[in-house]
C-alpha cells in the first residue's frame, strides 16, 4: 500500500522514493507491527477477561502437570488475535500488494488464524470439549495448505525454472530432488506437509510463558535475512537459488518479529495473556510458507529446530506408548514438560530454549554454504 503512496510523493521530491526500499519497509514493518500489538494488547486482554475467555491449566490428563500449573493464575487466552492483526496491518501497509507471494502470505495468516480462532472459541465456550475434533481441524488445515500449494506450484511453473519445483538439500552446495512430476503433485504435497507441519509444531511449543514467541522471533529473523539473500541472489552474485520477487517475504518476516515482540511484552512470565491456537497456528503456517517460497524447506528444519524437536518428542511419546503397551520415552510430552517434571524452573527452561533457537538459526544459516 505504501509503495503506491510513495510513487505519488516521488513525483514531488525524488528522495521520497528511497523510503520504498526493501530495507526501510522491512524495518518499518517490524516497528508498526510492534506498536499495533502494544496498542491492541491492553484492550484485548480486558475484553478477554470480561468475556471470561480464561485458560485454566489444571484440567489436563496429567495430575503432575495439573499440580505444577496450580501455582499459576487462570489467564486469558486467544491473545494471538493481537499478533494476527498486527501482522496483517503491517504486511498490508508495507508489502507490495502486486506481488503474488504477498497475497498468499495474507491467505495463510487469515486461513490458519480462522482455524485457530474457532478451535479456541469451542474450547472456551463449550466446557468439556477440547476444541475442534482432530479430523475437522486437520481437514481445514489441509484445505488452506492445499490452496496455497496449488497456487504457488502454478506460480513456480510459470517461472520456467525446474529447480523451483524441487527439494533443496542443505550442506550440499545446491543439490536438489526434482518434485515436478505429475503436474507438480509431489511438490504440492511437500508444501502441504511443510506449512501444516510447521503450524502444528509451533502450536505444540506454545506451552510455557514466552517459549514459543521467543523461539519464533529468532527463526523469523533468520528467515528475514535469507529472504533478502534468495530474492536478490542474482544481483548480489550469491551462490543461492534465485527466486524472483521472493524478497518481499522479508516484510512478512519482520512483521512477524515485531508483532510477536509486542505479544511477548504481555506474555513474558508471569503471562498476562496466552497466545492460544489463534496465534500459534497462523504464525507457524506463515513461517512454513515463507520457507517454501524461498526454497528452504529443509533449512527450516534446522532453523526451527526447537519446534521440530518439540513435535518429534510428542510423536516419539505417542508412538512408544501405543506400540509398547504403555511405556514412555519422556516423563511428559512435549519435551518442555519433561524438563518441567524434572523440577527445572519454567523460566530457566524458556531461556534455554531461546538459546537453542539461536544456535539452530545459526546452524541453518551455515547450512546454505554461501561463499
Amino acid at each position: 500500500m505504501i509503495l503506491h503512496f510513495l510513487d505519488e510523493l516521488q513525483s514531488l521530491w525524488e528522495p521520497f522514493g528511497q523510503l520504498g526500499s526493501l530495507a526501510v519497509r522491512a524495518g518499518l514493518a517490524a516497528v508498526l507491527a510492534f506498536v499495533v500489538a502494544l496498542l491492541i494488547g491492553p484492550r484485548l486482554i480486558r475484553a478477554l477477561q470480561m468475556k471470561r475467555y480464561i485458560e485454566d491449566q489444571v484440567h489436563t490428563e496429567s495430575e503432575t502437570l495439573n499440580e505444577i500449573n496450580r501455582q499459576k493464575q487462570p489467564t486469558p487466552t486467544m491473545g494471538g488475535l493481537m499478533i494476527v492483526l498486527a501482522v496483517l496491518v503491517s504486511g498490508l501497509m508495507f508489502g507490495d500488494l502486486t506481488n503474488s507471494y504477498v497475497m498468499l502470505a495474507i491467505l495463510s495468516t487469515l486461513g490458519y488464524g480462522f482455524i485457530g480462532f474457532i478451535d479456541d472459541w469451542i474450547k472456551l465456550t463449550h466446557p468439556g470439549r477440547k476444541g475442534l475434533q482432530a479430523a475437522s481441524k486437520y481437514a481445514l488445515q489441509a484445505l488452506v495448505a492445499g490452496s496455497l500449494a496449488f497456487v504457488i506450484t502454478r506460480i513456480f511453473q510459470a517461472q520456467g525454472l525446474p529447480e523451483l519445483l524441487g527439494l533443496h538439500i542443505p550442506f550440499t552446495g545446491g543439490a536438489w530432488i526434482d518434485l515436478s512430476g505429475m503436474g507438480g503433485l509431489p511438490f504440492m504435497l511437500l508444501v502441504m506437509i511443510v506449512v501444516t507441519g510447521t503450524s502444528n509444531a509451533v502450536n505444540l511449543t506454545d506451552g510455557m510463558d514466552g517459549l514459543a514467541p521467543g523461539s519464533l522471533i529468532v527463526a523469523a529473523l533468520a528467515m528475514a535475512v535469507l529472504a533478502v539473500a534468495v530474492g536478490r541472489a542474482e544481483s548480489l552474485e550469491l551462490d543461492l537459488l534465485y527466486v524472483p520477487r521472493s524478497q518481499e517475504m522479508t516484510v512478512f518476516c519482520t512483521s512477524m518479529v515485531g508483532a510477536t515482540l509486542g505479544f511477548l511484552w504481555f506474555n513474558a512470565p508471569p503471562a498476562l495473556v496466552y497466545m492460544g491456537d489463534t496465534g500459534s497456528l497462523p504464525l507457524g503456517s506463515l513461517l512454513g510458507y515463507v520457507a517454501v517460497v524461498l526454497k528452504l524447506e529443509l533449512a527450516l528444519f534446522i532453523i526451527g529446530g526447537v519446534f521440530v524437536w518439540e513435535a518429534l518428542s510428542v510423536i516419539l511419546q505417542v508412538g512408544t506408548y501405543k506400540f509398547t503397551g504403555g511405556k514412555r520415552v519422556f516423563l511428559c510430552a512435549p519435551f518442555h514438560h519433561h524438563l518441567q517434571f524434572k523440577g527445572i524452573p519454567e523460566t530457566r527452561i524458556v531461556v534455554r530454549f531461546w538459546i537453542m533457537a539461536v544456535l539452530c538459526a545459526a546452524a541453518g544459516l551455515a547450512s546454505l554454504a554461501v561463499d
